[in-house]
């Protein structure tokens, strides 16, 4: 309303100042001389009345501009949620890693016994070898050293994820191939565990054998399983599993670990003696001559989930 007011009395000035220089031309009687009535101080002459006008618009100018100021400063900035932007680029989903790809983990089922379909592929990946180039991970033990493009190991088997929604759970997850995690090229799973209809897990896994048609490797020869491991979520837990061709659904060789810190690598070497049957009565020793699948996991408790694997190997104790 303000801007209007200082308009009309603009205007009314530049009709005032054409009245003084054309006197014969306009009538006293005019509407416009009737505003100026309202305008001019009582006792004032026409003679006065542009710079008498012009400091009542001075006025109205600094009011506007006063209440300018009042409404600027009450314009409150909205505060950042630093706790949920934190989590989120602790996850990944903000910041520079937030621009690379992320594969949904929902897949094949804990209890499956044949080959599954691996996680996609990023555009960036590169070309992938000739199967011959590659070599079974019990002649070198390594079952990756995350130098191969996403989603294939070093050992030429793939990963691909799985999680609890298959079994009807709500848990969910994605898996990803970190270049610079704390200077190591490393698998990634992030997401959410939940406990909700029976389920509670996420996990990245990776058939053993070269060879599909084999369906498991000889491991007998080493002592164990070894990764190299960084997590970002609490509790700083993280699960192994082990399957071989005999365990049905949802039964797997496991061990659990408690990592000393967040955010710093950690070997972890697990013995194969160290690994117990869950899901089915009986199940006896691990045989590691017949190991058909390795699965890293995030199990058993509700959380928001970041886990990194740098490297997996077998090791032998000489």
């Amino acid at each position: 309303m303000m801007k209007y007011q200082l308009l009309a009395l603009s205007a009314f000035c530049s009709f005032q100042r054409m009245c003084t220089a054309f006197p014969s031309t306009l009538s006293v009687a005019s509407p416009l001389r009737a505003c100026e009535s309202r305008v001019l101080t009582k006792g004032s002459s026409s003679d006065d009345s542009s710079s008498v006008s012009d400091e009542v618009l001075q006025s109205l100018k600094a009011k506007l501009d006063q209440s300018k100021s009042e409404a600027a400063e009450d314009v409150k900035p909205v505060e950042k949620d630093n706790k949920s932007m934190a989590f989120l680029r602790k996850i990944g989903r903000v910041g520079g890693a937030a621009n690379k790809n992320f594969v949904n983990v929902v897949g094949s089922d804990e209890g499956s016994t044949g080959r599954q379909p691996p996680a996609s592929r990023s555009t960036a990946s590169g070309p992938r070898k000739a199967k011959e180039a590659y070599t079974e991970c019990t002649v070198m033990g390594t079952i990756d050293d995350m130098q191969d493009p996403f989603p294939l190991t070093s050992s030429g088997t793939e990963w691909r994820g799985i999680s609890d929604r298959v079994m009807g759970g709500i848990s969910q997850g994605f898996i990803k191939r970190e270049t610079d995690l704390e200077g190591r090229s490393a698998n990634v799973l992030t997401g959410h565990v939940s406990l909700a209809n029976g389920g509670g897990f996420v996990q990245m896994v990776t058939d053993l054998a070269l060879d599909p048609q084999m369906n498991s490797v000889d491991a007998s020869g080493f002592d164990g399983i070894e990764v190299d491991v960084l997590c970002r979520h609490e509790p700083r837990k993280f699960n192994v599993h082990l399957r071989t061709p005999g365990t049905f659904q949802q039964a797997s060789y496991r061990y659990t670990h408690t990592l000393e810190s967040e955010g710093k690598w950690e070997l972890v070497r697990i013995p194969f003696s160290s690994f117990e049957g869950y899901g089915e009565k009986d199940m006896g020793a691990l045989d590691t001559s017949t190991l058909r699948r390795v699965g890293i996991v995030a199990i058993g408790e509700e959380m928001d989930v970041f886990l990194g694997v740098a490297g997996i190997r077998f090791y032998t104790v000489f």
